[in-house]
């Protein structure tokens, strides 16, 4: 059992260092947009790996689930049966990957890969050891993993446009939120807007209804009209390639394209790291933080918006990104406000 769990081991190993190449050093390049045969082949051997996992945990639970214990002979065999299907797995998403795979497939495929062998190298260490009671909690976890595999993306543009939908939807979340917390703040009346003592503040107290002054009340709607430019500009690159959906990488296109889902991933995780600190209590400090960040993927995000091949009019592009750097500049100045 040992060597079946450092086998299952290095699988999860392996994948962990194609994802540091992915998500970190980029170097997986989209070599078809649309359609691809060597693609199309890896993705079915994939996902029939996938299906035969599924299929050789369903026996293993229900050898778990006699009364009877399995003795150790039968486990070691049934574990046995579900790494094989893991090998080939890991095989097939290697060669999905260098069939033409960009940032964004690669990236949905890993992390499908990941789910599903690290549950499992979990699910052969609990029974190596005997933890026979944390079974099915693992095995139902490998079921949902190999079912949600079946959804693959079968091109980079499929993979890309989830990925700029992710963050659009995000941003969307975010700022019907926050527009929720404006709201809220807005109908309290004068009376209710209070000076904060930090002195008599409790450090470990999060009180999401806490009242802001007028100036944090400012501060918080120049944050949030920033958020709704960042939310504008990225429907701008969703818009750009639902009209070029039909280009198949000529023109400069395919190269282009590949960048967008790297850019969207940097806008959805700035977005994310900055929205729960947005919320009452509204530190400017803080904020002032994720500005940078913001204006970096948003001015990035921008400028590869006017490098698009064959983008006859760039003005709207032009005027965007000068009305989204005046606007970082003035909520810096109103964040370093004091009271």
């Amino acid at each position: 059992m040992e060597q079946l769990t450092a086998g299952v081991g290095t699988c999860v190993a392996e994948l962990k260092e194609l994802e540091a190449k992915n998500n970190v050093e980029q170097v997986f390049e989209s070599k078809f947009w649309q359609q691809n045969c060597d693609f199309t082949l890896a993705r079915d051997v994939l996902l029939a790996a996938a299906g035969s996992i599924n299929h050789q945990i369903t026996k293993f639970s229900l050898v778990m689930a006699k009364e009877k214990t399995p003795s150790e002979a039968e486990t070691l065999s049934i574990c046995q049966a579900i790494y094989e299907p893991c090998q080939q797995l890991l095989a097939a998403l290697k060669v999905a990957i260098f069939a033409g795979a960009g940032f964004a497939l690669t990236k949905e495929m890993i992390q499908g890969g990941l789910r599903i062998v690290t549950n499992m190298h979990e699910l052969i260490r609990l029974v190596g050891v005997k933890e026979f009671k944390r079974v099915p909690e693992f095995t139902g976890r490998i079921w949902d993993s190999c079912n949600l595999m079946q959804n693959l993306s079968k091109s980079n543009l499929i993979a890309t446009k989830r990925i700029m939908l992710q963050t659009v939807a995000v941003l969307n979340d975010t700022i019907i939120e926050l527009d929720g917390v404006l709201a809220e703040q807005s109908n309290k009346s004068e009376e209710d807007v209070h000076e904060r003592n930090v002195e008599e503040e409790d450090d470990l107290s999060f009180d999401m209804d806490e009242t802001m002054s007028p100036l944090e009340l400012q501060q918080f709607k120049q944050v949030l009209a920033l958020l709704k430019m960042v939310q504008a500009i990225s429907k701008k690159g969703v818009i750009a390639v639902n009209a070029t959906e039909a280009i198949d990488g000529q023109d400069g296109f395919l190269p282009w394209s590949s960048r967008l889902p790297i850019l969207y991933d940097d806008i959805n995780e700035v977005i994310v790291d900055m929205g729960a600190d947005i919320s009452p209590p509204f530190e400017a400090e803080i904020i002032l933080e994720h500005i940078d960040h913001v204006e970096r993927v948003g001015i990035a995000c921008i400028q590869h918006l006017k490098s698009q091949p064959g983008l006859a009019n760039k003005a709207d592009l032009v005027n965007g990104e000068v009305a989204f750097t005046k606007k970082i500049q003035e909520v810096r100045a109103t964040l370093r406000l004091d009271e």
